[in-house]
């Protein structure tokens, strides 16, 4: 019985028009994301170099007298001073020997300009103006970047539009909001289509949760096809233009409460896995409030409004952990640490991610089977008859 009703919903779902164009708007944002991402101009290290030079001589400038009079502002001079110093040394690096001979030199000083970073935050950075001071997160992302590149020898500054890079970038732009809306629009009448546009499947025996089941099952593969088709010709037309580059290249994420590293492939598997779950909860949840609202667009609205409310109630100052969860939905903010910084929760990691998208799956579920449960008490006083689950 589950499938007929499975190939059934099939071919509903392929004749319908709207997922269809929403599923060819999915495929063609890879190549049209690569011709937009490769006519960006991207900063290289050189000018992000002399942009860290141009601070430091700002710095000098706006730093107080005064505070070179105390035991800290002398401390923060001199760090500055040193800063300066390296940051001079790597531009010459850069200028006359090239990130193409061997890093190790270039690396070390990299490290100790960002010791000297850290520490001035340990202090404060003491009359420092805050536009030229740069976040700790990013002095430890670089950090752990240029740990791993010393221990494996790897090219600091590849071509960033090649294939392996340049999909990282787009992935990570599908997630949070923008596949939020896709999933939401896509399966807004998961159950409503089935009630405007009644088929000899209605009386179907077969119980709500399993046609709830084979709809979730459909919607998500449909998705997946179009989005497998984007990513091949996404990838293949920035290895035609850039070349495929490299799947053992680090990409750092936020792990554990620190910046790690780890090669890009294994990226893909975390952020494609978390896309995959991800998906499984939003048309459930789908699901369930098209089973409370009877309308798609509340049902899509309802979902935004959710999505925003841990941004809502930080914007008034209710930084309340128990909302974080809901932003496990930004998954590519969450590898980047971008939403623990963001909610000052430290916790909020791809693992912490995962848990609780895995919780959101069985409470959303458990809800439906409610709303099951409540339909099959209630029905038989409404009728005064006879019903059994499967009528639900």
């Amino acid at each position: 019985m589950f499938w007929k009703y499975f190939l059934f919903e099939a071919k509903l779902l392929l004749r319908n028009r709207k997922n269809l164009f929403l599923g060819i708007l999915l495929v063609l944002f890879f190549p049209i994301f690569f011709f937009y991402y490769s006519d960006n101009e991207v900063e290289t290290i050189e000018s992000e170099k002399r942009k860290e030079q141009a601070m430091i001589k700002a710095t000098f400038d706006s730093f107080p007298m005064s505070q070179e009079e105390s035991p800290e502002g002398a401390e923060i001079h001199e760090n500055y001073l040193e800063q300066s110093s390296l940051v001079n040394y790597q531009l010459y690096y850069l200028a006359f020997v090239g990130l193409d001979e061997t890093n190790e030199e270039y690396i070390e000083n990299g490290l100790r300009l960002n010791e000297l970073r850290l520490h001035a935050h340990e202090l404060d950075n003491m009359g420092i103006p805050p536009q030229y001071i740069i976040p700790e997160e990013e002095i430890l992302q670089s950090n752990a970047f240029l740990q791993y590149a010393l221990e494996n020898q790897i090219q600091l500054e590849p071509d960033p539009f090649v294939a392996t890079d340049y999909l990282i970038h787009a992935l990570s732009i599908l997630s949070g909001l923008f596949f939020l809306l896709f999933i939401m629009i896509s399966g807004s009448e998961i159950l409503l289509y089935e009630e405007k546009h009644q088929t000899v499947m209605k009386g179907f025996p077969l119980s709500f949760m399993n046609r709830i089941h084979a709809k979730v099952i459909i919607h998500f593969l449909y998705m997946l096809v179009f989005m497998t088709v984007g990513l091949i010709a996404g990838g293949h037309i920035a290895a035609r233009e850039a070349g495929f580059g490299n799947l053992s290249y680090p990409v750092m994420i936020f792990m554990n409460n620190e910046y790690v590293t780890i090669p890009a492939f294994q990226y893909y598997i975390y952020i494609l896995l978390a896309i995959a779950l991800i998906a499984t909860v939003l048309y459930y949840t789908v699901a369930l409030i098209n089973s409370l609202s009877k309308n798609a667009y509340a049902t899509v609205l309802i979902a935004l409004v959710i999505f925003y409310i841990p941004d809502l109630s930080l914007m008034i100052g209710w930084n309340t952990a128990w909302l974080h969860p809901i932003k496990s939905i930004d998954i590519s903010g969450v590898l980047s640490g971008d939403v623990a910084v963001q909610f000052g929760n430290v916790q909020i990691d791809y693992w912490y991610a995962l848990g609780w998208l895995a919780v959101f799956a069985l409470m959303i579920i458990g809800a439906l089977k409610l709303i099951q449960w409540r339909s099959y008490k209630v029905k038989p006083q409404s009728v005064g008859g006879h019903s059994s689950p499967t009528d639900c």
